[in-house]
């Protein structure tokens, strides 16, 4: 029997049929990890994108549109402005006045620092409450400056807001009766200022606390109260500003 080739040659695909290495093994597997992740990635991603554009775009430019539209001046900080369009305030942060020519506001266990809001933490049955500590005055100590104050005899009854401090230390109302006690004191130290002071009477500064007690909300929700900031600015627009703050903001 002839011979023809001294050689058996082995498969050509031999290279195909050899184990597959480490190296190309590991680039398989990424391969496959990456067609099964393409697609709840670029889920996710594009889900991402359009809570991006709704809660962050579109969302907050509505409620900027109905606030600007249906409650402009609560959208934008309830500012309160002087005669001459400054703003001096906000009518939901109370100011310290002592002045006698202006109304004053609540005692205040912070001093009306709305940086530092709070309350002087004593319950009604603290000692503390009536006779004070180191950061708030005491009932006893309001009552005696507010008559003094006022020129009132020690019968005369005081509205407890008068007396206390509120819980956040920068309420800016009063009760209409304590702004009534402080008419007359008022009146007196507008007088001296002469001027446009002279014609201020009693009754026309109480009927403008009258004009500015808001009444409670929706008939029986609170109690009546009075804007102390407001009103101040409503005196000076009626009867001037005292002469040291005729141009501005009234004075503290």
């Amino acid at each position: 029997m002839d011979i023809q080739n001294d050689t058996i040659e082995e498969p050509a695909a031999h290279l195909d049929t050899a184990p597959p290495s480490r190296r190309s093994r590991l680039a398989g597997l990424g391969r496959e990890l990456l067609l099964d992740v393409r697609g709840p990635l670029g889920r996710a991603m594009r889900l991402t994108l359009v809570l991006l554009v709704l809660c962050g775009g579109i969302y907050p430019f509505i409620l900027w549109g109905v606030g600007q539209l249906a409650f402009a001046r609560q959208a934008n900080g309830t500012l309160l402005y002087d005669r001459q369009g400054r703003v001096v305030g906000s009518s939901l942060i109370g100011q310290a006045f002592g002045r006698p020519q202006y109304f004053h506001g609540r005692p205040s266990a912070v001093g009306y620092n709305a940086a530092a809001s709070g309350g002087s933490n004593l319950g009604p049955t603290n000692p503390q409450l009536a006779t004070g500590n180191a950061s708030y005055g005491g009932v006893l100590t309001y009552t005696a400056q507010f008559r003094r104050e006022n020129g009132l005899a020690a019968t005369v009854p005081l509205p407890t807001d008068i007396v206390t401090a509120s819980g956040s230390g920068i309420d800016p109302h009063i009760s209409p009766a304590a702004a009534a006690l402080q008419v007359a004191r008022i009146v007196t130290a507008r007088h001296a200022l002469g001027g446009q002071n002279a014609p201020i009477s009693a009754a026309a500064v109480q009927a403008l606390v009258s004009r500015h007690t808001a009444e409670p909300d929706l008939g029986f929700l609170g109690e009546p109260c009075v804007n102390v900031l407001e009103l101040n600015l409503a005196l000076d627009t009626a009867y001037a500003a005292p002469p040291a703050t005729a141009a501005g903001a009234p004075s503290r």
